[in-house]
């Protein structure tokens, strides 16, 4: 059985991603929020907007979870962008 300590979530990263308008940062939000995280235990992402910026704030038990936690986030927040410029 793990220790309590090895399921703290203790590393964290806070990223910024600017929009062209408050609407787009929105949309981009509720796309991401239904992403299922496979191990729930071991890494969590919020989603929050402000104005036309995109907050994520990701948590996780170790750098190497974070980094693939994040790498995936990223990927889907390309392929939004990239939709949206699709429908200007």
């Amino acid at each position: 059985m793990k220790g309590a300590r090895e399921n703290q979530l203790l590393h964290v990263l806070h990223l910024e991603v600017p929009f062209e308008t408050a609407q787009q940062a929105q949309i981009a939000s509720k796309v991401l929020t239904p992403d299922p995280i496979l191990k729930p235990q071991d890494f969590h992402v919020q989603y929050s907007c402000k104005h036309s910026v995109l907050h994520l704030d990701f948590e996780s038990i170790d750098d190497r979870v974070l980094r693939v936690g994040v790498s995936s986030v990223i990927e889907s927040v390309k392929t939004i962008l990239e939709t949206i410029d699709e429908f200007k």
